[in-house]
């Protein structure tokens, strides 16, 4: 039989059944994780009579999470739910039997999730990030537990592993740290020298060190001596160094997380859990692709139930998706594999069980 491609008709079709699916899903989901995290706060808000403008606010902060958590499994019910409902009331024997494939039956679908996918990671770097800080440090002043102001208590290793940087204080904004011991270290791991200074500015190559006071071998004997302000190119550590302030990796945007693991790589430390959770925010969001074509080639094997089994298979293939996920970034952390196929493995796992379905399906 001729194999005709899908008219823009059918196409249209196609995407008007599943936008309005989608748009009420990822509604459900994203409430049901408002709502778990209102729940579990709802106590401390009761006690410490929060007003409830703010607790409003804070579960408008952490809408953006809530989509970007809800986006796959609301993409994955949507299309099951949506090709399930065409092959229960027999549309699907119409277009296959007019000759269009199933690839260009779907191929709406798949471009819907192909920019779902694209604007996924644009859309967690600059709206789920920031966002989520935001909440985070509301979230602390209404439950009143406190936290201090910018990166404090910083302690770095230097490019080489040869100075030990500690910062009392790190002002992002203004480029300036507080409360500085350097420690400089010689080849053999001994102190070559050491700087206390009160503050010091970053003057675009260098740090401008203030109320200083150095210990230093001379002649074979440790001396010292106090200056008013000090600078020396080989304490030049860039300030990116020190945005991370012990920040996890996956809540730093990518341009600040791909700084932190340069750094490290600079002052030869350990690297593996953050560029597996690096590498992990661009694997997720392929997500949407990959239970795009789930769904699909699962239409056809349920007929009865629709929005029962669509919801079923969501909450396995979301399941079995996370748990496989948590199990290869804990390999990829520990080093067993590397970090990019810890973070991508649970991608190529599932491809290859869509191909295997597509490949069983009947001819």
């Amino acid at each position: 039989m001729r194999r005709f491609r899908s008219s823009p008709t059918l196409d249209a079709h196609v995407a008007l059944s599943f936008l309005p699916i989608f748009g009420i899903s990822l509604t459900f989901f994203v409430l049901l994780l408002e709502m778990g995290d209102l729940f579990v706060n709802i106590v401390q808000y009761v006690q410490n009579e929060t007003p409830f403008a703010l607790i409003a606010r804070s579960m408008l902060l952490y809408l953006p999470r809530c989509v970007s958590w809800a986006l796959p499994i609301a993409t994955l019910f949507s299309v099951s739910y949506t090709l399930g409902g065409m092959y229960a009331n027999n549309e699907l024997i119409v277009v296959f039997g007019s000759g269009v494939s199933l690839a260009s039956f779907v191929a709406p679908l798949l471009a819907i999730s192909l920019v779902l996918s694209a604007g996924f990671l644009a859309f967690d770097d600059a709206v789920v990030i920031p966002s989520l800080a935001e909440k985070k440090a509301l979230t602390k002043s209404m439950l009143k537990t406190g936290e201090p102001a910018g990166a404090a208590d910083v302690t770095i290793l230097g490019e080489g592993r040869r100075v030990v940087w500690n910062v009392r204080y790190f002002d992002r904004k203004n480029t300036m740290l507080t409360g500085v011991t350097l420690v400089e270290r010689d080849d053999d791991g001994r102190i070559a020298s050491r700087v206390n200074a009160q503050s010091a500015v970053w003057t675009g190559t260098a740090w401008r060190f203030s109320g200083v006071r150095r210990f230093f071998w001379k002649d074979g004997a440790m001396t010292d001596e106090s200056l008013g302000t000090w600078e020396d190119p080989a304490f030049a550590e860039p300030p990116e160094s020190f945005r991370g302030g012990g920040k996890p990796i996956e809540e730093l945007r990518l341009a600040d997380a791909a700084e932190h693991i340069a750094f490290l790589e600079r002052a030869g430390l350990p690297r593996a859990a953050q560029e597996a959770e690096y590498y992990r925010r661009f694997a997720f969001a392929l997500t949407p692709l990959v239970v795009t074509l789930l769904s699909a080639a699962l239409v056809g094997r349920y007929k009865k139930n629709v929005l029962l089994m669509s919801l079923l298979i969501s909450l396995i293939a979301a399941t079995l998706y996370y748990v496989t996920q948590m199990v290869t970034m804990l390999l990829a952390k520990n080093e067993s594999v590397s970090p990019a196929a810890g973070a991508f493995a649970p991608i190529i796992i599932f491809s290859a069980l869509v191909l295997a379905l597509f490949k069983a399906r009947p001819a």
